[in-house]
């Protein structure tokens, strides 16, 4: 048996494609995470408000800003007990203790070096290269012994922990597991029909196949995914770190038959994302053409059901989700998002694809 928010999430997730004509944006990116907020507090006004009690983003909804996150957050009275993530700069120092690290990935930022006792260790100063790698501070698997961080390591006030999560109604917590537990399910069901192999032969009888062994069931879907007299269909083109900017614009131009520019565009977004949706239509035999252009130069692209590639970019944005709120605080609870999102990731998968 369902309940109400189960049901209101499912059909909200199930309906966004349509609702924004298969086509991904910020529109549709902020009404996903609307949707998602709305459900982890069970569709309660005045708990959204709660969480976001300085208004409603008029952008993608993010609690992590909502509730104060700004630079060098990782370093303040709420980081304690968390891993501290600090993301180096290019030029920055990192520092690698010798005699503590487990091997030469092991860092830790100056703060958290200086936060920590290394008194007649062996230790390297490197300056990073920049985007390449966080501290340290707080994995236990990174470190030898126990490293005593001052700014993060848990003084473990349970007592504390215990009257925070007293003040979090259990409802709430039911909605918050509730809600996370099925945006993993979807999550699992969309990217699970996703193909595997990207160079294989496509054909009209194959992509039509994968759209209906892709389609989500009712259970609590809100009456699942039902047979389109004309379905609309999607090319991507996926970056590979081989072909250059100009190489990719070029070959998107000449197979689209747009003007340069619009090559560039989706060249750059190739580039920058992983992939892009080059061409949507209808006509699927003349997307093929588009795709077959497209790889004459040995690049990858895949055609599928646009409302299929709009769900895979929806898991996109919940990935994003998920990491914004991970470190995020309801009432007084500062464990539980957190908590909850690392045992459902172990969880079993309740399967609502019709994929076998």
């Amino acid at each position: 048996m369902l309940t109400e928010c189960e049901r209101k999430l499912g059909e909200g997730l199930l309906r966004l494609p349509f609702e924004h004509g298969c086509r991904y944006g910020p529109e549709a990116e902020r009404d996903l995470l609307e949707l998602l907020f709305r459900s982890l507090v069970g569709f309660d006004e005045d708990r959204l408000r709660q969480l976001f009690p300085n208004g409603f983003p008029e952008g993608p909804w993010k609690l992590a800003e909502a509730q104060g996150a700004q630079e060098g957050a990782e370093y303040t009275e709420a980081a304690r007990g968390k891993r501290c993530g600090h993301i180096f700069r290019a030029g920055e120092a990192t520092y690698r203790c010798v005699t503590c690290a487990v091997d030469d990935t092991c860092v830790l930022c100056s703060k958290c070096f200086d936060a920590s006792d290394h008194s007649d260790h062996q230790y390297q100063i490197s300056l990073s290269s920049g985007n390449c790698g966080c501290c340290d501070c707080g994995d236990d698997e990174a470190w030898r012994y126990p490293l005593f961080c001052a700014i993060h390591t848990d003084r473990g006030d349970t007592k504390g922990k215990q009257r925070a999560q007293t003040h979090l109604p259990s409802d709430w917590a039911e909605n918050i597991r509730l809600t996370i537990s099925r945006v993993m399910d979807y999550f699992c069901d969309v990217i699970s029909c996703s193909p595997e192999q990207l160079r294989l032969p496509k054909t009209e009888d194959g992509i039509r196949q994968d759209e209906v062994a892709s389609r989500l069931t009712g259970d609590w879907y809100g009456g699942g995914d039902h047979a389109e007299e004309e379905p609309e269909w999607a090319c991507a083109l996926w970056n590979d770190e081989k072909h250059t900017i100009r190489d990719v614009a070029n070959q998107v131009a000449r197979a689209c038959r747009e003007r340069i520019r619009f090559g560039e565009k989706k060249a750059y977004e190739t580039n920058d994302i992983g992939r892009t949706v080059v061409r949507q239509s209808k006509d699927l035999s003349q997307l093929l053409k588009v795709s077959q252009v497209l790889e004459q130069i040995k690049v990858t692209t895949t055609v599928r059901s646009a409302r299929d590639t709009f769900r895979e970019q929806m898991c996109g944005t919940i990935v994003e989700w998920l990491s914004d709120i991970a470190g995020c605080t309801v009432l007084e609870d500062d464990q539980i998002l957190r908590h909850v999102i690392c045992e459902e990731l172990l969880s079993p998968w309740r399967q609502g694809s019709v994929l076998d």
